[in-house]
């Protein structure tokens, strides 16, 4: 079974060729985020994304 790291790295990065073309990562005033959790924070949004819970943002700057 792979680790959460590979779970994320195949759901940002699959083998078919690169899908990913806009992400951001906010750390939301933590300085120390490691690979672990924000691992878990993609895998979980990729399930929220799956199970249609997630929202859409178009402009996330205004």
């Amino acid at each position: 079974m792979s680790s959460v790291i590979d779970r994320a790295a195949d759901l940002l990065f699959p083998y078919e060729g690169p899908q990913t073309r806009n992400i951001k990562f906010f750390c939301v005033g933590e300085d120390n985020v490691n690979a672990f959790d924000l691992a878990e924070q993609i895998v979980r949004a990729e399930s929220q994304i799956r199970e249609g819970s997630a929202v859409l943002m178009e402009k996330i700057d205004d």
